[in-house]
């Protein structure tokens, strides 16, 4: 139960079923004056059973003035018994001040329209990046595969003129250095091709480990 001190504001408490059973009772055996009874006619039709859901809602507010005179007309009905009198903190038991739920303000159409239409703007934008950045890299994919391709083409060439040049250099150094000991081409041939046979397979091992 909620200590509700003396204020001149208005304050509301919630309905229970003990405040609801009271009025009910003060109303059906006259316990109360008819204008208090007629102002307090209408919380005993209020139905409370989703008063206690898990959602907290359907809260029935009653005003604590109204409560306040209901127990001092009941009160004062019971004054010659005193066994049955009933103390105000008693009819409030299970009560609580009623706090109106906060309502939030409804967004205009106006605005709801114009965030629908930034949001759209905003995934428009957001995809044509992406699509931009796909693009772009396909492109530079593309761009260093052909400049690999160049690059390696180049290399297999040089490799291939370097050994062609190999050869025919020790070819030639074979054929005119054994001129002095051998006077026949035929001999001095057959030397040049052995050179150039044993430096073409020295080329090829080589070329073979750079290249794997």
């Amino acid at each position: 139960m909620t200590y509700l001190p003396e204020t001149s504001m208005a304050v509301d408490v919630v309905l229970t079923s003990h405040i609801q059973n009271t009025i009910v009772n003060a109303i059906k055996y006259d316990h109360i004056p008819q204008d208090l009874a007629e102002r307090l006619s209408q919380y005993t039709e209020v139905s409370l059973e989703k008063q206690n859901s898990t959602q907290g809602v359907c809260k029935v507010p009653i005003p604590f003035k109204l409560v306040k005179q209901l127990w001092k007309c009941v009160r004062e009905k019971h004054d010659s018994d005193s066994s049955s009198n009933m103390y105000l903190h008693e009819l409030l038991c299970g009560s609580e001040v009623y706090v109106e739920p906060l309502k939030l303000p409804e967004k205009s159409p106006e605005l709801v329209a114009r965030l629908k239409k930034l949001k759209a703007k905003q995934e428009k934008a957001e995809y044509e990046r992406m699509v931009s950045n796909i693009d772009q890299k396909w492109h530079q994919t593309d761009g260093m595969q052909f400049g690999q391709e160049v690059r390696s083409g180049g290399k297999q060439l040089s490799s291939i003129i370097n050994f062609l040049l190999s050869i025919i250099a020790t070819f030639t150094f074979g054929y005119i250095a054994s001129q002095y000991a051998f006077p026949s081409i035929a001999a001095r041939v057959i030397i040049g091709v052995l050179l150039a046979f044993i430096v073409a397979i020295a080329e090829l091992y080589f070329m073979a480990r750079v290249e794997i």
